[in-house]
């Protein structure tokens, strides 16, 4: 996982419906099946020990849950789980795209999680809420030590619920109180390429319920733009809903080619392949690369492959994550569900990427800087100090275009790049390495890289060589 990006990992929820293992269960629980076997008579009785001897009460459902996890766990498998409570809303609501929260997307800052961008008409909108805007406090809920995710669920909960937060805006610190309103995330955002306006870009950030639809609307939006070629970022894309990877791939193929198979243990193989259900026929008929890298997996790997192999589209990036499994989320009970690892899923060649990836077809890496450790100070470190801070915010000024040595010591041209940037930014020119000047360094390193893509650039280099951007 690189340092310097925010990557949400999501696992793929496949479509093959079974439920044997939780029938079996539930006539273990009754004990009057004709399924009950020996070996099941053994969880039975331990159940009825505990239940009677155990030293204190203990509710059925923890012991039923228990022995569900316990089955599980077993087949020492990361992908299959029992989601109860709140985790199996969270899921649920990841898959849907659905939530109920503030609608500011947020990154790691050294105070806490700062603020990247904003949704229209959201709570934090309506707020006035903005970019680069350090979310301090939760609620009670300090976020200097908080991840990403840990944070973001802080700031979800039942709609119209109150929600208060602690923000650092420059030298201002403010008290900001929001209610939760429900969201509609888009998974599918695109812009024309500022230096090559023929050429659209589309991220998909996951596979949720509507991102076929909401990939339709963007490459229609782009194309009304001017664009005459497309790149498909799938880049840390985690996965998601499988038909939505399938019904995106079929707008690039032509009907009855193969997306992917599914392969079962006691059921035939179930193939998909682009057909007119899918969006009502509708085609991309434009130039495509599409873009992955060791974090884009499961649904992503499928679209991805589908468009390699079957439409000849080249991947530039790295190889994939590798996930070529899929997963049937069957009910416990009303309120708890079994994620559970059914099949595998073949490439439309017949590869199973598991554990291998895809691999790209022009092999192009991140840059090194990427992997430079995060700032881990707050500290103002002056003229002369020696950190590994320091070290870090020498790395970044070479890449900014500073000449200086890198050392780990505040010398006198680390000082004066530091001014040099400081003044460009607009922040007093002090020389030291401050808090400020930290984030300041953290995205003009982000912006430098989202400037300098070479991934982008090869795509774009094998882009402008075919017919479709003149």
């Amino acid at each position: 996982m690189k340092s310097w990006k925010n990557i949400i990992i999501a696992l793929v929820s496949g479509l093959i419906c079974g439920c044997a293992l939780t029938f079996i269960f539930v006539a273990w629980m009754l004990n009057h099946s004709p399924l009950m076997n020996p070996e099941l008579r053994k969880v039975q009785e331990v159940y009825e020990n505990i239940n009677q001897n155990y030293y204190k009460p203990v509710t059925s459902k923890k012991l039923i849950n228990g022995a569900i996890k316990g089955m599980i766990d077993s087949l020492d498998d990361p992908y299959s789980e029992l989601l109860t409570g709140s985790r199996q809303a969270e899921f649920s609501k990841d898959l849907s795209g659905k939530i109920s929260g503030i609608g500011a997307t947020i990154t790691k800052d050294i105070q806490g999680v700062r603020i990247v961008a904003i949704m229209p008409h959201s709570p934090a909108a309506l707020a006035h809420l903005k970019k680069q805007d350090i979310i301090l406090k939760i609620n009670k809920h300090v976020t200097k030590n908080l991840t990403v995710a840990q944070a973001s669920s802080l700031t979800r909960g039942k709609t119209n619920t109150k929600i208060q937060l602690q923000i650092q805006r420059g030298s201002q610190k403010l008290m900001v109180n929001l209610r939760r309103r429900p969201l509609q995330i888009a998974t599918v955002t695109g812009e024309l390429l500022a230096n090559k306006k023929t050429i659209g870009k589309i991220t998909i950030t996951q596979f949720s319920e509507n991102t076929a639809q909401e990939l339709k609307k963007e490459v229609q939006a782009l194309k009304r733009q001017g664009a005459r070629s497309l790149i498909i970022d799938v880049r840390n894309n985690p996965g998601g809903v499988m038909d939505q990877a399938v019904a995106s791939a079929s707008m690039f193929l032509k009907n009855q080619q193969r997306i992917v198979t599914l392969s079962a243990r006691q059921q035939k193989d179930i193939t998909y392949r682009s057909s007119a259900q899918y969006l009502n026929n509708y085609k991309v008929k434009l130039p495509v690369v599409v873009l992955i890298d060791t974090q884009s997996a499961s649904a992503a790997e499928i679209f991805a492959a589908a468009l390699n192999e079957s439409g000849q589209i080249p991947l530039v990036g790295e190889r994939s994550f590798g996930k070529g499994v899929v997963q049937t989320l069957n009910s416990v009970t009303t309120a708890d569900k079994m994620k559970l690892t059914t099949a595998k899923w073949l490439t439309p060649s017949g590869h199973w990427l598991n554990h291998h990836g895809l691999k790209p077809t022009y092999r192009v890496t991140y840059p090194d800087y990427l992997e430079l450790p995060s700032f881990s100070s707050q500290q103002t470190l002056t003229s002369g100090s020696t950190a590994n801070d320091v070290l870090t915010a020498q790395k970044i000024l070479q890449v900014l275009g500073f000449s200086l040595e890198v050392t780990g010591h505040l010398d006198e041209a680390t000082a004066q790049s530091l001014s040099s940037l400081q003044q460009q930014q607009q922040l007093p020119v002090t020389g030291q390495l401050d808090l400020l000047t930290r984030q300041v360094l953290t995205q003009n390193l982000l912006v430098h890289f989202q400037n300098n893509d070479t991934m982008v650039q090869q795509a774009v280099t094998l882009l402008t060589k075919q017919k479709g951007d003149k």
